[in-house]
């Protein structure tokens, strides 16, 4: 990789196989993404009814545990699946790791996922205590906390990492977007003032060939 260091950031030129890299980060980034909407939208299975609902009796809720806990575990296992590919991100971006701008951009989205696991941490204890008679409310509060976190991750992934490997990795702009959307190419056409310096230029051609 050859590096050109400038004062304030560090750019360099990109080989054909690290563009092959970056598209391929881009499938995983998209992936994850996916995987975090679903993990963050089945929250919503316990969030809506229990928010709707807030004085849930103690003893409907200790009917109901088995399928409280499943639901538990069931998002555990959806986070458990959103860090797996996360990590494969995490994994595929160190292709970039002598770029400056990467590894600030990536040590955010590490951060943020440590941010995410301690607050899933946080929501798995409270099953601990379905006696609580605080357990709606903190759930509730909690998930609306974990999907607050899940929405600074996606910002992080959309506005930070995919528009750096956009510009940055594979130095595409928006007119590359629109073109490959609308199968459009952009034509290159000779500036007014050359077209009409070219037109007169020949006319004086053709009256030169005539006084000949």
């Amino acid at each position: 990789m050859i590096k050109r260091a400038y004062a304030i950031s560090l750019t360099y030129d990109v080989s054909d196989v690290e563009k092959q890299q970056a598209e391929k980060a881009l499938l995983h980034f998209n992936h994850t993404s996916k995987l975090l909407d679903l993990a963050s939208e089945h929250l919503n299975i316990m969030k809506t009814p229990f928010k709707e609902n807030s004085d849930v009796p103690t003893e409907d809720i200790k009917k109901a545990r088995a399928a409280i806990r499943r639901f538990r575990d069931k998002s555990v296992e959806n986070f458990n699946d959103f860090k797996t590919a996360a990590f494969k991100c995490v994994n595929i971006m160190q292709n970039f790791a002598s770029d400056t701008q990467t590894i600030k951009i990536m040590k955010s989205f590490i951060s943020s996922i440590d941010d995410l696991e301690d607050k899933v941490n946080d929501f798995v204890s409270l099953f601990n205590d379905l006696d609580s008679k605080e357990f709606v409310k903190e759930i509730v509060e909690n998930i609306e906390s974990i999907q607050k976190q899940c929405e600074e991750i996606e910002a992080i992934i959309d506005d930070r990492i995919k528009s750096h490997i956009h510009s940055d990795i594979l130095a595409k702009s928006w007119v590359d977007s629109v073109s490959s959307d609308l199968q459009m190419k952009v034509e290159k056409k000779t500036p007014l003032l050359m077209e009409l310096f070219n037109k007169r230029q020949d006319m004086l051609n053709e009256k030169i060939k005539e006084l000949k």
